[in-house]
């Protein structure tokens, strides 16, 4: 999930990395992403990027942006209730006597 955000001429771009990389971007976006707990982005930035308060104002905006995703960690915790085939299987097991079902011949049909 790409996140992305234009302040004045500059826009940042964080993008996720694989667990381990760390911190791939310049040192300013470095210093900010590390503030933030993040631990393994790329990112991409363009415009004047030297004018550090743009450039900083982009990667807190983008930054900031990120946590209102919702990740599966912020999920809330589902109870789990039983199916009734589930909460009754034992009276669905239950074997029954078979009944004997006494059955007359019906009377046959003449054909002529």
């Amino acid at each position: 999930m790409h996140s992305d955000r234009p302040r004045g001429s500059v826009l940042v771009r964080l993008i996720p990395a694989p667990r381990g990389t760390g911190i791939v971007p310049a040192p300013l976006p470095k210093k900010l992403l590390m503030m933030a707990g993040i631990d393994d982005c790329h990112t991409s930035a363009r415009g004047c990027t030297a004018t550090l308060g743009n450039s900083a104002e982009a990667t807190f905006d983008a930054t900031s942006k990120t946590y209102s995703y919702l990740t599966p960690v912020l999920w809330k915790e589902t109870v789990l209730v039983k199916s009734p085939y589930q909460e009754f299987a034992d009276c669905f097991v239950k074997t029954h006597a078979g009944v004997s079902v006494q059955r007359t011949q019906a009377p046959s049909l003449a054909t002529t």
